[in-house]
């Protein structure tokens, strides 16, 4: 009786799992709602809340990247004359970070190149004596992070968005954490605070 094809372990950086990476502009995509009747012209007090990071990566690595996250926006914040606080914020600040990694194959000669279940994340590959992974090989991951903005007092949402990002290159992306970080930031509070409403 034939085995079925071993499934290949593929380890994706956090970076792939939060998609902050930023290869090309057509890839990327920030949507963005909000309550136009709470107004932050007035609100100036934050407090963070808990974030939650769907990885593969060691806990150090995403103590280290959700580090990297909320001081970048404490800087935009502050930037923006918003103070972080311990008690009585006016809002309440949070975000969710996750994805999906994909591989593909090109040209014909690859043999299993489907998945074996729909529940597999990778498709299988086995080629001659045993799984392989051919060089024509790519990795794709789609991810997004969405932050949360909450009123403090009646918990419910007051401004929300979401950076969403296709790349190719999860290894130069954690190489370059610091500067992904910043953009993805960057990128995410642009148009925050919204522009109160004449």
């Amino acid at each position: 009786m034939r085995k079925p094809p071993a499934l290949v372990a593929v380890s994706v950086p956090l970076f792939a799992w939060v998609a902050i990476a930023v290869l090309s502009a057509s890839a990327q995509k920030v949507s963005t709602t909000f309550d136009d009747k709470f107004s932050f012209s007035d609100r100036k007090r934050y407090e963070w809340r808990e974030n939650r990071l769907m990885t593969r990566q060691n806990p150090d690595t995403n103590q280290e990247m959700d580090l990297k996250i909320v001081k970048a926006v404490n800087q935009a914040f502050a930037a923006k004359g918003f103070v972080e606080v311990k008690e009585k914020p006016d809002f309440l600040v949070y975000y969710d970070g996750g994805g999906m990694a994909q591989i593909g194959a090109g040209g014909p000669s690859q043999a299993g190149s489907t998945a074996v279940t729909t529940a597999d994340l990778a498709p299988a590959y086995g080629l001659g004596n045993g799984p392989a992974l051919a060089p024509t090989t790519w990795l794709k991951v789609n991810g997004q992070i969405e932050f949360h903005i909450v009123d403090a007092e009646s918990k419910k949402p007051v401004w929300e968005t979401t950076y969403t990002k296709t790349f190719r290159d999860p290894q130069k992306a954690l190489k370059n954490m610091d500067k992904e970080v910043n953009e993805l930031v960057s990128k995410s509070f642009k148009d925050f605070p919204p522009k109160p409403k004449n």
